[in-house]
């Protein structure tokens, strides 16, 4: 797939529309964070914090607080994939040739939500398992590695350099073994991300789909595509550097264009599997 021809046809599909692109993306942001940020503020107001005799401080929350911050974190996994499926709507629908307004944003909320909503938990779910895992097993390989380290040191093992070379013998490959699980968790992970990018996508298009080949078909579409779209998304590192240098205004006008390049990515990927 051509990247230049990709954000081409995303520039011209934001042509006339970037204000309400800019201002459907900003509500869709800040009502994500507001509104499981009220239910944490809530919680937080039934925190206190003391300061132990050696100047520790301590914080600490009532069963009541504990129960807003709960349901803060329910409020951003429910919303966060309605506002998601809002958005890669709006600029699906631009990328044809059609319109849409900022009021299009709550479309998550009106169409289906508990399947989008479980698509999105399933999606979720799904890549933390492919993080979760090499990392549960690097994190075991470790430690070990600091088990080992424990006792030579306890027992005094580590005393000369020949002692030395034989703490490298024995700990050595277990804290290889770590990093090379952590890297895989890195590797895996971003793949599995890449895989089920388009879910919000194939979810629009086929609202008739059950959660499982929503998942399937994003994979499908992504198959022998992951390397396309990784170099798509890397050509934007320079835009969001230049955003970050102006305290994040840039992100404004960035968000917008790389919702509508994956939106012409994936119409021009499906449409190559049909």
């Amino acid at each position: 797939m051509n990247r230049l021809l990709i954000k081409k046809q995303a520039k011209a599909s934001l042509k006339g529309k970037w204000g309400k692109s800019i201002l459907l993306c900003l509500v869709a942001a800040l009502l994500t964070g507001v509104i499981p940020g009220i239910f944490y503020g809530i919680g937080t107001s039934f925190s206190t914090t003391k300061q132990t005799a050696e100047g520790i401080k301590i914080t600490s929350t009532t069963a009541a607080g504990t129960v807003f911050f709960i349901i803060a974190i329910i409020a951003l996994a429910v919303i966060s994939p309605l506002f998601q499926y809002a958005q890669s709507k709006a600029f699906l629908r631009a990328n044809r040739g059609e319109d849409f307004t900022v009021g299009n944003v709550f479309d998550g909320f009106k169409e289906m939500p508990a399947k989008t909503f479980c698509v999105g938990i399933l999606q979720f779910f799904v890549i933390w398992l492919c993080y979760f895992i090499p990392s549960f097993i690097g994190g075991l390989f470790l430690g070990i590695a600091g088990g080992r380290t424990q006792d030579m040191l306890k027992f005094g093992e580590i005393a000369s350099s020949d002692d030395l070379g034989y703490f490298v013998g024995r700990v050595g490959p277990l804290i290889f073994l770590a990093f090379a699980f952590f890297v895989a968790a890195t590797v895996i992970g971003i793949i599995a991300t890449f895989m089920y990018k388009l879910v919000y996508y194939v979810r629009i298009d086929n609202p008739d789909m059950s959660v499982v080949q929503i998942l399937k078909t994003s994979r499908k579409i992504m198959h022998g595509r992951k390397i396309d779209y990784f170099v798509l998304q890397f050509t934007f590192i320079g835009w969001a550097l230049v955003s970050c240098i102006t305290c994040g205004i840039g992100f404004l006008w960035l968000v917008p264009y790389i919702e509508a390049s994956v939106a012409a990515f994936y119409d021009g990927a499906k449409d190559e599997i049909i």
